[in-house]
């Protein structure tokens, strides 16, 4: 939930170190970072999350921009994170540790309604099918809201590579929601 008018007063006080800003910062960014850490397979989630807004105070002097810039670089400090967690750990896991689903349902803002158990075994089937980089690209196109050249930012991937992955990954979502790969009659939606 983007704080709105009132980023430029928080992101101000933040800077002059005032814990009320820091809070309301965290709060609005924590929720969204930790589902994307967790589901990328960062070895410790929360302590990755941690690691992200030591980052962010050490060097909230040297960010310029509005409240989107400000989630993208927090957001691309979340991925540098991760790739250190990745390389601490000795390795870049191919499938984020535990089920994704309920990785994904742990760190949402609202819990999953009980009717849609179905639904999320589906999400849970196709993400598991995901490479890393897929599973990123929908995370941060698709529940984050990022634009391409964003999410291309955070990944540090070109605009061109973003949208190859995002092709891929909803072309590996429709082969699993039409496992007979017949082609819908509704026409194709553009790329998000």
């Amino acid at each position: 939930m983007p704080i709105g008018p009132r980023f430029p007063q928080v992101l101000s006080s933040a800077s002059e170190g005032a814990d009320w800003a820091w809070a309301e910062l965290y709060r609005d960014l924590s929720p969204s970072l930790l589902r994307y850490l967790a589901s990328q397979g960062a070895v410790d989630p929360e302590d990755c999350l941690g690691e992200c807004f030591v980052h962010m105070v050490r060097r909230l002097s040297a960010f310029t921009g509005d409240e989107t810039a400000f989630r993208a670089w927090a957001f691309t400090i979340a991925r540098s994170r991760l790739v250190d967690s990745w390389r601490s750990a000795g390795r870049r896991p191919v499938r984020p540790s535990g089920n994704v689903a309920e990785t994904l349902d742990l760190y949402q803002h609202h819990p999953a309604a009980d009717g849609a158990l179905d639904q999320r075994e589906a999400v849970r089937a196709v993400l598991d099918q995901l490479t890393p980089d897929q599973r990123s690209v929908l995370l941060l196109r698709v529940l984050d809201q990022f634009s391409v050249a964003e999410t291309a930012a955070i990944m540090g991937k070109s605009e061109g590579a973003v949208k190859v992955l995002q092709n891929r990954a909803l072309t590996a979502l429709r082969r699993r929601l039409d496992p007979t790969g017949k082609r819908s009659s509704a026409p194709r939606r553009a790329a998000l």
